[in-house]
């Protein structure tokens, strides 16, 4: 093994460690390899083509070759929402989400993302390999203007730290909101041959994560910090750590196991299992999250089978599950108004249902299957295309709409186009497109189940990757 060539691959990936704004699949990549990126993100677990493939089954390294790949994509996730702005039981106009008295929509300022990509493997020896990969594994990024909304009282009616929704408090003007949720993953990988037809791979995963939130200040009333004070004393304590603290970044780590089995000369088999990755918290974000803090990237598995009919076809299909339901802080439904009420529902209040609590309120997404269908057809020796089609279950329900303007990770759907041109033997250029056509999910306002709303987006990709290939 070429232990300095290893260490390049490494330093160069940490150097292009750079964050990803996804919101595909959830907010995970409808595929890492550029290869599967143009089928959708089928053949990621029996179809491994290029270093990346080591993120959709780490048992593949050892029919990819010694290679290093590349490449950036640009994203655009396109979100709104819409919603109507109704009065509380008071009288009081709490702004819930909405831009005029009669409804109207509210588009997100971040539409445009670069998100590289870099992979490398090394054969060891005739039956084993190594391999690196720095992946995007999600991220969502909203800004909602205050001055794109009703009187300019912000998405949520409020920016400021010391603007809850509860009487005899004072009630400030908004500004600006949304969130910014990065997580970036590196994979070290290793792959060894069985038998002539069976493969078997590790890696270890280290995790890195971002995130800061703004215009959150309507929900300081919503918090254990605010709720708990306000019944020891009488006094509202401050949730000094709900939104507008910046950039707050955590680290964290995983394991992933995957099998690859060449039945035939025609017919594959490929299953892997990514587990939960365990991230330190986000204390500046303590009274956001549920369990002051916590926010793990969630389990990954997958299965999917390659059948080759001829020399030339290749049809590839997965079937892909995302635990969102294993992370409090995405799958706990936001029970805030039933469950961490004083003002309106003092019996039914329970503080840890409250923001920051052990229970505490999160997007109510569930877990996520996602099938994936792709094609890919050689043309001639430095030709092939690839097409792809994927279909994912809605994580969010019509229930959990209101909190989900700040991450409307709402697509089911995705079509994708591919290329892959080799003018020589030892270099790959990789391009594809993928489109995700527009889903809407609608349901109550923020502070009241009488105010209807709902949360929409549409999303494009563009990539490029080149590969070089060693012998």
């Amino acid at each position: 093994m070429n232990v300095k060539a290893l260490s390049a691959a490494v330093a160069l990936a940490c150097a292009t460690a750079l964050p990803a704004a996804y919101a595909t699949n959830g907010y995970m990549s409808h595929a890492y390899s550029p290869h599967a990126k143009g089928m959708a993100g089928a053949g990621e677990a029996a179809l491994p083509q290029d270093s990346l493939s080591i993120v959709g089954n780490p048992a593949g390294l050892t029919r990819v070759g010694n290679r290093a790949d590349v490449g950036a994509a640009w994203f655009s996730p396109n979100r709104k929402y819409k919603g109507t702005n109704l009065t509380d039981m008071r009288g009081v106009n709490i702004a819930p989400i909405g831009d005029s008295p009669f409804g109207g929509e509210v588009t997100s300022r971040a539409t445009d993302f670069l998100v590289p990509n870099f992979g490398y493997t090394r054969q060891i020896d005739d039956v084993s390999a190594v391999g690196i990969a720095v992946f995007g594994n999600g991220g969502m990024n909203t800004q909602y203007p205050g001055s794109d909304t009703f009187m300019g009282l912000g998405t949520y009616g409020g920016n400021s730290p010391n603007n809850p929704p509860f009487p005899g408090l004072p009630r400030l003007g908004g500004a600006n909101s949304g969130v910014n949720l990065e997580q970036l993953g590196i994979s070290l990988g290793y792959s060894r041959d069985l038998a002539d037809n069976f493969s078997l791979g590790v890696s270890g995963l280290i995790g890195y994560q971002t995130f800061r939130a703004k215009g959150l200040g309507a929900f300081a009333g919503f918090t254990e910090t605010f709720t708990q004070s306000f019944l020891a004393t009488g006094r509202p304590g401050v949730a000094s750590s709900l939104t507008d603290n910046g950039d707050d970044s955590s680290w964290g780590y995983g394991f992933q196991i995957g099998g690859l089995w060449d039945i035939n000369p025609m017919f594959s088999l490929g299953a892997s299992y990514r587990t939960k990755m365990y991230m330190e918290e986000f204390d500046k974000y303590s009274d956001l999250f549920a369990d002051g803090g916590d926010f793990d990237m969630p389990a990954v598995a997958a299965i999917g089978a390659a059948f080759r009919p001829n020399d030339r076809l290749t049809i590839a299909l997965d079937v892909q599950w995302i635990g969102y339901g294993d992370i409090d802080a995405v799958a706990n439904e936001n029970d805030l108004f039933e469950r961490c009420n004083l003002q309106f529902n003092p019996a039914g209040y329970d503080a840890s249902y409250c923001l920051g609590g052990s229970n505490g309120a999160g997007f109510g997404w569930d877990d996520m299957t996602v099938f994936k269908l792709g094609a890919q057809y050689e043309i001639n020796d430095q030709w092939t295309v690839q097409a792809g089609y994927s279909h994912g279950e809605q994580p969010i329900d019509g229930s959990q709409v209101a909190f989900n303007a700040l991450a409307p990770a709402v697509i089911e759907d995705h079509w994708t186009l591919g290329a892959s041109w080799r003018p020589r033997d030892n270099y790959e250029v990789t391009f594809w497109g993928m489109y995700a056509p527009e889903e809407t999910v609608k349901g109550p306002g923020a502070f009241t189940t009488t105010s209807a709303a709902s949360i929409s987006m549409y999303q494009y990709e563009v990539g490029v990757n080149f590969a070089w290939l060693f012998n």
